[in-house]
């Protein structure tokens, strides 16, 4: 046959079996679509007899349908936003019942400035005898409950929920904050089939409107008539205007698995945003609204607690006064002032914003570590050391934004501190071991607020302000049996020496961190000494003696010259990814292992000598030599950028199996002839 008909005549073929099988997708999809029902109380006899979700069938639920319409009413010539949510879920597995327990926060400052959650409508269907049994949720079982100051939470949960269940809810949300449209989330932690969302804005309300994630999300925008009934003093008119009305659809929406090494997956959840721009209402001047990050610092400091928290006396002056008087310079002094202060205030494992009632903390010598922190600057401030807040979201619920600043998103800040030389340290209350800028690694954000009208950089990357390093120092000796007798000593500085601390305390004493050790490292410890005293030294030195012993295979040895790998298992395995890499912290491992080798051995191979990098800031080196009988390792692992977009992700994949590959790699050693 031609070669080129050949061709042609195999690529039609691919064509007709690539048709046929997206004719039969859509045809699956649009039976499976056919027997979900979109109207809320009708449940169809499929949806309860849904074992699986085809596109997901690790789902331990699904959302089959979700749906939002928000608008605005004219109440009292006031306006007001309002909200009407459905949804229905699908409960798959054991682990997703808990899918239909709710909690709805509002914000309720009190008339005029509240929100309230009202009309909820919550039912489980059942099929049991082949008939759709009907579970509706009782008033008497939906609870409240006070959530700080201004919030409040109505909980609940759906009875007779178990695997096979659909669940099927309804409720209003009305809202005084008619400038806050709520972020209407599209994906969540479980599939969902569709989502869609409605909003009708009048004209006299200016939104800036954005979208977020990686799916599709269809928009559909159109001006309609709308018409309110505006009442004065029993009269009662009519006012139309034109209204921005706003439709958005998704579909098919996968489940945001909890990948490894993500700070936040909920930073990358597919949404619609919403941030007032401005009002302009007749006869009215056009009147902005978008707040700038200038303007919240404003608001902090003049109408907020947090503003007069900052002008908290110093509850240690005296103590301070004297702790200070012999320090050679500000670093000194900062070092001195931050022990003293941690000294005296416990930290209660509670994270603040606000920092109130500090002079309470003080009494009782316990605090959050917002109320430590304000103690902190007012010491630092009483000892003439320029120091200020750093205004932060902690990694974990999530980032803050450039754009569109808002006060609930900031829960907790960080204390700066000048220590000379235009450097500055960065200090927390509720770092309990190590010292400047050594953080709890949830706080170690790409993006952090200074509040300081003096400091003309208002944006801060703490993820590397600590020298953070490891570095340990094999000698061993190998003798005729395959045993190695050797000392190791490692150094960890920054936040390698928060976590090794933190690791120690796990195990409850030294006896216990040895014992897991050596399990871990399948060798035998006979003398240990930690240095975790060395006050704000942000430094741990660790010494150990141990003997390993090593199998012989006839008159060959097989040992990894590293004796202790760095890493052993390569967690980018997926062979694709949607969402960045975000690592924990930048970091050097260095390794040195010197190991003497028997007189009567020789080396019969030796790993190859290599340099490998990911970039610029990411390096690997591998030196592995020989002199007689001693063979000596040098391996240095420099990670000096964390964050990576999803399109390096197959780069860091191939990056670290290289890396476990070569942490892998034997030394083999033979009896001489």
């Amino acid at each position: 046959m031609n070669a080129e008909k050949y061709y042609f005549k195999k690529s039609n073929n691919m064509k007709h079996v690539l048709i046929t099988v997206l004719l039969l997708h859509m045809v699956l999809a649009t039976a499976f679509s056919q027997d979900l029902s979109r109207k809320y109380g009708k449940i169809t006899k499929y949806e309860l007899e849904m074992k699986s979700y085809e596109q997901d069938t690790s789902a331990v639920a699904v959302v089959l349908y979700e749906t939002g319409y928000t608008g605005f009413d004219l109440i009292n010539g006031q306006f007001q936003l309002y909200s009407d949510i459905k949804q229905k879920i699908k409960i798959l597995k054991q682990d997703g019942v808990d899918m239909a327990t709710y909690n709805l926060d509002y914000y309720d400052k009190g008339y005029g400035n509240r929100e309230s959650i009202s009309e909820i409508e919550a039912i489980a269907y059942n099929l049991e005898n082949d008939k759709i049994v009907k579970s509706k949720l009782e008033r008497k079982y939906i609870f409240e409950e006070a959530l700080g100051k201004d919030y409040k939470r109505i909980k609940f949960s759906v009875p007779n929920v178990k695997v096979g269940s659909v669940v099927e809810i309804k409720y209003r949300k009305k809202s005084d904050l008619v400038y806050s449209i709520d972020r209407w989330m599209f994906q969540t932690h479980i599939p969902v089939v569709h989502s869609s969302y409605q909003v009708r804005i009048p004209e006299y309300f200016l939104f800036n409107v954005g979208m977020t994630g990686y799916e599709t999300i269809d928009l559909k925008e159109t001006v309609e008539n709308q018409t309110f009934t505006l009442s004065v003093s029993g009269n009662t008119s009519s006012i139309t205007c034109n209204a921005r009305d706003l439709r958005f659809t998704a579909e098919n929406l996968p489940a945001m698995k909890d990948e490894s090494y993500v700070w936040c997956a909920d930073d990358y959840l597919s949404s619609a945003t919403f941030e007032l721009k401005a009002t302009n209402f007749p006869y009215e001047f056009y009147k902005p609204y978008s707040q700038t990050w200038e303007d919240l610092e404003k608001t902090l400091h003049t109408e907020t607690d947090f503003g007069e928290n900052l002008k908290m006396s110093n509850p240690f002056k005296a103590e301070i006064k004297q702790l200070v008087a012999g320090a050679k310079d500000n670093k000194e002094k900062v070092e001195k002032i931050y022990e003293f202060v941690k000294s005296k205030i416990r930290w209660d494992e509670k994270y603040s914003f606000w920092g109130n009632n500090a002079r309470d903390a003080v009494k009782s010598g316990i605090g959050n570590n917002g109320q430590i922190n304000m103690v902190l600057l007012s010491a630092l401030k009483d000892a003439d050391i320029p120091a200020y807040p750093v205004l932060l979201s902690r990694r974990s619920l999530g980032r803050l934004p450039y754009t569109f600043p808002s006060l609930e998103k900031l829960n907790t800040f960080v204390v700066a501190a000048s220590i000379g030389n235009g450097k500055v340290c960065y200090l927390d209350g509720s770092t309990e071991y190590g010292g400047l800028n050594v953080l709890p690694s949830d706080f170690l954000v790409d993006r952090a607020r200074v509040m300081c009208d003096t400091v003309s950089e208002k944006w801060v990357d703490l993820t590397g302000i600590a020298k953070n390093q490891e570095i340990m120092v094999v000698s061993a000796t190998l003798d005729n049996n395959a045993k190695i007798t050797s000392k190791l000593n490692r150094v960890f500085t920054g936040q390698c020496a928060l976590d090794y601390y933190t690791d120690f305390k796990d195990a409850k004493d030294s006896a216990t961190y040895v014992e897991n050790f050596a399990t871990e490292n399948k060798l035998d410890v006979n003398a240990f000494k930690v240095g975790l005293n060395e006050s704000l030294s942000g430094m741990v030195k660790e010494e150990l003696e141990f003997t390993k012993q090593y199998d012989m295979a006839g008159d060959m040895i097989y040992l990894n010259p590293m004796i202790f790998t760095h890493l052993e298992t390569n967690y980018f395995t997926q062979s694709e990814r949607k969402l960045p890499v975000e690592f924990k912290y930048p970091y050097t491992f260095l390794l040195i292992s010197n190991i003497t080798i028997p007189e009567n051995f020789e080396v019969a191979e030796l790993p190859q000598s290599m340099k490998f990098s990911l970039n610029d800031k990411c390096r690997v080196t591998y030196i592995a030599q020989r002199s007689e009988n001693k063979i000596t390792l040098n391996y240095r692992f420099d990670f000096n950028q964390i964050i990576f977009a999803n399109t390096d992700y197959q780069k860091i994949r191939e990056y670290f199996a290289a890396i476990v590959n070569k942490n892998q790699e034997m030394l083999v050693l033979k009896v001489k002839k």
